[in-house]
């Protein structure tokens, strides 16, 4: 769907007290989207009013971000509600900063007590269909400033109640995720990282019922043995198959290929010793994903625990898959600070930041998608990458890509999905060549506005030539 399409979905119906301010959130919301990681002032377009009206919405203090984002999570809550099949909640939290002026009006983000960069911290839930693998889109956000005065608490983290300590995020994303999603939390399934891993936490998704995949990072004890989780798992040799699985890229690791050895099982966990008496064991199914030892890289190791059934092979590959997936939240915090520059705003106030902190978060969910609907595979052969590209483009972009690259007669039949995504990363700045290997999806989206430009240049040239 087109920008403005897509904004009335999200934020036709947010209440902000005056029908103006919810038409001017809709246009501010498009203009934002088709010019993603551009200043609010450059997405207007040298048009003055709509300058003047979008930084009056920006700076209302009337306008309350809660409102804004609360408008796109029951967006993408009722159209979940409307699909069938099981949803995947991947999450994680990021910090966003700044530098310049608003920033002495933020908190700190790190483990330095007077750091030079200063911001918010970023809880966020997207939503994905298991099935396809396709991202639905952001269900849930909370962001939070850590006070000066918090700094050096966490050795005391212990003295403190669980409500009061930043690992009830998990439980508060939750709790506020199945308000949203009503009976379609029932096939919802929570993917969560090692932080994640808090007897709380999964306390409280026992006790509701609630589906979730959480990698494990506490040895815990077992009831069962007298061991330790890692302990009983350390000696496993009862495998239930080997596969391949994806190593991502992050920090100085590169990304690669690992062949592994999985099994599922069903343990029982005692609670940590310093709950009392009213803490109680949880019954948790365990799947071991491990790589044998002496290759050139660091094993990987993945302790899963989840609610999900493990008796058949079938059933531990779809876990498996399933926290492959949650790195769809690390790209997703990667378009909204490197695609759509959510750290290079610049508002006066922290409370205008914040409202354009709510509205750019599904900015980035739309870039995501753009991303998600080019081939994922670019070799020759590949059967998506051969489809025809008036399948992702329509025909006057792909004509006008056609001409602005080519810079030759137009073919009788529409190429491929794979020249499209090549010459899109071409107009992005992209040379192919055996070195720079395959176009990132930051170079196919600055490929993409380009590519919007020249459509619209297009079309204004030839309605002037139909009108002469």
């Amino acid at each position: 769907m087109d920008e403005r399409q897509w904004s009335r979905q999200l934020f036709g119906h947010c209440d902000l007290g005056d029908v103006r301010r919810t038409r001017r959130l809709v246009d501010v919301a498009a203009r934002l989207a088709c010019r993603a990681g551009q200043s609010l002032a450059r997405c207007c377009q040298g048009d003055p009013a709509a300058v003047l009206g979008s930084y009056r919405l920006i700076e209302n203090a009337s306008v309350a971000p809660e409102a804004i984002a609360e408008a796109g999570f029951e967006a993408m809550a009722g159209a979940a509600r409307t699909t069938s099949g099981e949803l995947l909640a991947v999450e994680d939290s990021t910090s966003v900063v700044y530098a310049h002026a608003v920033a002495d009006q933020l908190g700190t983000t790190g483990s330095q007590q007077q750091p030079k960069h200063r911001g918010y911290l970023v809880h966020s839930v997207l939503l994905l269909e298991a099935s396809s693998e396709r991202t639905l889109g952001l269900v849930e956000q909370r962001r939070w400033c850590r006070e000066d005065a918090g700094y050096g608490r966490k050795h005391a983290r212990k003295q403190r109640a669980y409500e009061d300590k930043e690992s009830y995020k998990w439980q508060q994303a939750s709790a506020r995720m199945a308000g949203r999603m009503g009976c379609a939390m029932a096939r919802t399934i929570s993917v969560c990282d090692r932080e994640s891993d808090v007897y709380e936490y999964l306390h409280y998704k026992h006790e509701q019922g609630q589906r979730y995949v959480v990698r494990a990072q506490s040895d815990r004890g077992l009831t069962q043995s007298g061991q330790t989780l890692f302990g009983a798992l350390a000696g496993e040799q009862a495998w239930q198959y080997e596969a391949i699985v994806e190593v991502t890229q992050r920090g100085g690791r590169a990304a690669r290929k690992a062949r592994v050895q999985v099994c599922g099982r069903r343990l029982e966990v005692k609670p940590p010793a310093d709950r009392g008496k009213q803490a109680v064991s949880l019954p948790i199914n365990v799947v071991l994903v491990r790589e044998p030892a002496g290759g050139e890289h660091e094993p990987l190791h993945w302790v899963l625990l989840t609610s999900e059934p493990v008796e058949s092979v079938e059933q531990v590959r779809r876990i498996v898959r399933y926290y492959e997936l949650r790195w769809r939240i690390e790209e997703y915090h990667k378009a909204w600070k490197s695609g759509v520059g959510v750290e290079r705003l610049r508002q006066q106030s922290a409370a205008s930041l914040e409202r354009m902190l709510a509205i750019t978060a599904f900015v980035a969910v739309r870039l995501l998608q753009l991303r998600e609907s080019l081939p994922s595979g670019l070799d020759k052969g590949d059967a998506q990458a051969e489809l025809s590209c008036d399948q992702i483009l329509e025909t006057e972009e792909w004509k006008v890509l056609w001409l602005t690259v080519q810079k030759t007669p137009l073919p009788a039949t529409p190429p491929t999905a794979r020249w499209a995504c090549l010459a899109l990363a071409t107009l992005g700045g992209f040379t192919d060549t055996k070195r720079t290997g395959r176009p990132g999806w930051a170079t196919l989206w600055h490929g993409w506005q380009v590519l919007q430009e020249r459509v619209v240049g297009f079309r204004v040239a030839t309605g002037m030539a139909t009108e002469m």
